[in-house]
């Protein structure tokens, strides 16, 4: 039998902010985060590819 296991794991980019200061930018890309689209390059974090959960109920949420 063969399984769905959920697994996440991290990218790193950049964005880029248009803001008069660094504290300024932080500001925006903190309050504007939900609307900043995701860079287009981006590298994979290594070490970073894990199971979501090793929880058996959990997983098994995944294959009904």
């Amino acid at each position: 039998m063969t399984y769905k296991l959920p697994v996440t794991w991290e990218v790193y980019g950049f964005v880029k902010i248009e803001a008069n200061s660094i504290e300024e930018a932080i500001e925006i890309f903190n309050r504007e985060s939900d609307h900043i689209e995701l860079p287009e390059d981006s590298e994979y974090v290594d070490g970073s590819f894990e199971l979501s959960s090793d929880e058996p109920d959990y997983v098994m949420l995944f294959n009904k």
